[in-house]
Protein backbone atom coordinates (compact mmCIF):
# COMPACT_ATOMS: atom_id res chain seq x y z
CA UNK A 1 0.00 0.00 0.00
CA UNK A 2 2.87 2.13 0.56
CA UNK A 3 4.76 1.24 -2.67
CA UNK A 4 1.59 2.65 -4.23
CA UNK A 5 0.75 5.76 -2.37
CA UNK A 6 4.79 6.64 -3.38
CA UNK A 7 4.34 5.82 -6.98
CA UNK A 8 1.41 7.68 -7.07
CA UNK A 9 2.98 10.83 -5.34
CA UNK A 10 6.09 10.54 -8.08
CA UNK A 11 3.36 10.91 -10.60
CA UNK A 12 1.56 13.71 -9.75
CA UNK A 13 5.01 15.60 -8.65
CA UNK A 14 6.20 14.54 -12.44
CA UNK A 15 2.60 15.99 -13.70
CA UNK A 16 3.20 19.16 -11.88
CA UNK A 17 6.57 19.72 -12.74
CA UNK A 18 5.29 19.30 -16.31
CA UNK A 19 2.42 21.43 -15.73
CA UNK A 20 5.26 24.09 -14.54
CA UNK A 21 7.35 23.91 -17.30
CA UNK A 22 4.85 24.37 -19.75
CA UNK A 23 3.37 27.24 -18.00
CA UNK A 24 6.81 28.78 -18.40
CA UNK A 25 7.07 27.82 -21.88
CA UNK A 26 4.00 29.92 -22.59
CA UNK A 27 4.74 32.46 -20.63
CA UNK A 28 8.58 33.26 -22.52
CA UNK A 29 6.61 33.29 -25.72
CA UNK A 30 4.20 35.54 -24.69
CA UNK A 31 7.09 37.97 -23.21
CA UNK A 32 8.67 37.23 -27.18
CA UNK A 33 5.39 38.05 -29.04
CA UNK A 34 4.95 41.56 -26.61
CA UNK A 35 8.39 42.42 -26.86
CA UNK A 36 9.34 45.68 -29.25
CA UNK A 37 11.18 44.69 -32.21
CA UNK A 38 14.84 46.31 -32.49
CA UNK A 39 14.96 49.55 -34.36
CA UNK A 40 17.05 50.23 -37.29
CA UNK A 41 19.31 52.54 -34.56
CA UNK A 42 19.74 49.49 -32.05
CA UNK A 43 20.76 46.92 -35.08
CA UNK A 44 23.88 50.07 -36.18
CA UNK A 45 24.76 49.68 -32.71
CA UNK A 46 24.97 46.34 -32.68
CA UNK A 47 27.24 45.98 -36.47
CA UNK A 48 29.64 49.03 -34.91
CA UNK A 49 31.97 46.63 -33.57
CA UNK A 50 32.00 44.41 -36.38
CA UNK A 51 32.46 47.45 -38.95
CA UNK A 52 35.30 48.97 -36.42
CA UNK A 53 37.12 45.69 -36.69
CA UNK A 54 36.65 45.26 -40.61
CA UNK A 55 37.98 49.12 -41.01
CA UNK A 56 41.20 48.11 -38.60
CA UNK A 57 41.88 44.83 -40.57
CA UNK A 58 41.46 47.22 -44.29
CA UNK A 59 43.69 49.59 -42.70
CA UNK A 60 46.56 46.76 -41.70
CA UNK A 61 46.33 45.07 -45.44
CA UNK A 62 46.62 48.69 -47.17
CA UNK A 63 49.32 49.56 -44.97
CA UNK A 64 51.33 45.80 -45.80
CA UNK A 65 50.30 46.90 -49.43
CA UNK A 66 52.58 50.03 -49.71
CA UNK A 67 54.97 48.85 -47.67
CA UNK A 68 55.72 46.05 -50.11
CA UNK A 69 55.08 48.80 -53.22
CA UNK A 70 57.84 50.88 -51.47
CA UNK A 71 59.94 48.02 -50.50
CA UNK A 72 59.86 47.19 -54.54
CA UNK A 73 60.36 50.70 -55.61
CA UNK A 74 63.29 50.99 -53.40
CA UNK A 75 64.65 47.73 -54.74
CA UNK A 76 64.58 48.68 -58.04
CA UNK A 77 65.58 51.97 -57.53
CA UNK A 78 68.95 50.03 -55.70
CA UNK A 79 69.37 48.08 -58.80
CA UNK A 80 68.99 50.91 -61.65
CA UNK A 81 71.65 52.90 -59.88
CA UNK A 82 73.67 49.09 -59.67
CA UNK A 83 73.56 49.30 -63.05
CA UNK A 84 74.45 52.91 -64.00
CA UNK A 85 78.10 52.06 -64.10
CA UNK A 86 77.99 49.03 -65.91
CA UNK A 87 75.69 50.96 -68.61
CA UNK A 88 78.27 53.62 -68.65
CA UNK A 89 80.84 51.06 -69.73
CA UNK A 90 78.88 49.28 -72.08
CA UNK A 91 78.60 52.30 -73.70
CA UNK A 92 82.43 53.17 -73.95
CA UNK A 93 83.22 49.54 -75.10
CA UNK A 94 80.66 49.86 -77.46
CA UNK A 95 81.68 53.37 -79.18
CA UNK A 96 85.36 51.90 -79.39
CA UNK A 97 84.49 48.21 -81.07
CA UNK A 98 82.35 50.35 -83.74
CA UNK A 99 85.10 52.73 -84.40
CA UNK A 100 87.25 50.00 -84.74
CA UNK A 101 85.33 48.27 -87.15
CA UNK A 102 84.36 51.37 -88.74
CA UNK A 103 87.90 52.13 -89.45
CA UNK A 104 88.89 49.14 -90.50
CA UNK A 105 85.89 48.65 -92.46
CA UNK A 106 86.21 51.83 -94.40
CA UNK A 107 90.04 52.84 -94.29
CA UNK A 108 92.23 52.47 -96.56
CA UNK A 109 95.21 49.91 -96.12
CA UNK A 110 97.35 51.92 -93.57
CA UNK A 111 99.01 51.47 -90.39
CA UNK A 112 96.22 53.12 -88.76
CA UNK A 113 93.97 50.56 -90.04
CA UNK A 114 96.30 47.68 -89.11
CA UNK A 115 95.84 49.18 -85.42
CA UNK A 116 92.30 49.56 -85.79
CA UNK A 117 91.42 45.99 -86.42
CA UNK A 118 94.11 44.87 -83.42
CA UNK A 119 91.98 47.12 -81.40
CA UNK A 120 88.60 45.60 -82.59
CA UNK A 121 90.62 41.78 -81.87
CA UNK A 122 91.42 42.76 -78.30
CA UNK A 123 87.89 44.45 -77.60
CA UNK A 124 86.82 41.26 -79.33
CA UNK A 125 88.38 38.85 -76.84
CA UNK A 126 88.29 41.29 -73.81
CA UNK A 127 86.22 43.90 -72.55
CA UNK A 128 83.28 43.02 -74.78
CA UNK A 129 82.85 40.03 -73.27
CA UNK A 130 81.69 41.95 -70.05
CA UNK A 131 79.02 44.26 -71.46
CA UNK A 132 77.98 42.79 -75.17
CA UNK A 133 74.72 41.38 -74.82
CA UNK A 134 73.46 38.24 -77.39
CA UNK A 135 72.78 40.30 -80.35
CA UNK A 136 75.93 42.31 -80.18
CA UNK A 137 78.09 39.36 -79.78
CA UNK A 138 76.22 38.28 -83.10
CA UNK A 139 76.83 41.21 -84.64
CA UNK A 140 80.83 41.36 -83.67
CA UNK A 141 81.42 37.42 -84.63
CA UNK A 142 80.10 38.29 -88.16
CA UNK A 143 82.39 41.51 -88.68
CA UNK A 144 85.12 39.43 -87.59
CA UNK A 145 84.26 36.37 -89.44
CA UNK A 146 84.39 39.24 -92.86
CA UNK A 147 87.88 40.58 -91.65
CA UNK A 148 89.23 37.24 -91.29
CA UNK A 149 88.09 35.99 -94.48
CA UNK A 150 89.98 39.24 -96.16
CA UNK A 151 89.18 42.25 -98.45
CA UNK A 152 89.15 40.27 -101.83
CA UNK A 153 86.55 38.00 -100.08
CA UNK A 154 84.59 40.20 -98.22
CA UNK A 155 83.66 43.59 -100.11
CA UNK A 156 83.84 47.36 -98.74
CA UNK A 157 80.29 47.36 -99.29
CA UNK A 158 79.86 44.08 -97.05
CA UNK A 159 82.17 45.47 -94.33
CA UNK A 160 79.95 48.86 -94.25
CA UNK A 161 76.81 46.91 -94.28
CA UNK A 162 77.73 44.82 -90.78
CA UNK A 163 79.53 48.07 -89.38
CA UNK A 164 76.21 49.38 -89.82
CA UNK A 165 74.23 46.20 -88.04
CA UNK A 166 76.40 46.34 -85.47
CA UNK A 167 76.17 50.03 -84.74
CA UNK A 168 71.74 49.08 -84.63
CA UNK A 169 72.41 45.97 -82.36
CA UNK A 170 74.56 47.59 -79.76
CA UNK A 171 72.12 50.68 -79.97
CA UNK A 172 69.15 48.57 -79.34
CA UNK A 173 71.38 46.38 -76.54
CA UNK A 174 71.93 50.15 -74.66
CA UNK A 175 68.30 50.78 -74.94
CA UNK A 176 67.21 46.97 -73.39
CA UNK A 177 70.26 47.01 -71.13
CA UNK A 178 68.72 49.91 -69.59
CA UNK A 179 65.52 48.67 -68.16
CA UNK A 180 67.04 45.63 -67.21
CA UNK A 181 68.55 44.23 -63.42
CA UNK A 182 71.64 42.51 -63.12
CA UNK A 183 70.31 39.32 -63.26
CA UNK A 184 68.42 39.64 -66.59
CA UNK A 185 71.29 41.30 -68.02
CA UNK A 186 73.43 38.16 -67.37
CA UNK A 187 70.68 36.07 -68.14
CA UNK A 188 71.10 37.91 -71.93
CA UNK A 189 74.72 37.27 -72.23
CA UNK A 190 76.04 34.79 -74.29
CA UNK A 191 77.80 32.63 -71.78
CA UNK A 192 81.55 31.00 -72.86
CA UNK A 193 82.01 27.91 -71.10
CA UNK A 194 85.54 27.10 -69.94
CA UNK A 195 87.37 23.51 -70.70
CA UNK A 196 87.47 20.94 -67.51
CA UNK A 197 91.34 21.56 -66.37
CA UNK A 198 92.94 18.24 -66.05
CA UNK A 199 94.12 17.62 -62.39
CA UNK A 200 98.11 17.44 -61.93
CA UNK A 201 99.22 13.68 -61.44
Amino acid sequence: MSETSDCGEAAASARKLQLECEKLELELAAQRASAPKPSRRQVALQLVPALTALISIAGFLWGVWLYQGSKDKDRQTAEREFMKPWLESQRSIYTEALNAAALRANGPDTPARAKAEQDFWQLYHGRMVLVETREVSGAMVQIGNCFDRGDAACSVSRRQELTRGLASAMAHSMGVTARMTYEDFARNQFRYALEPVAARP
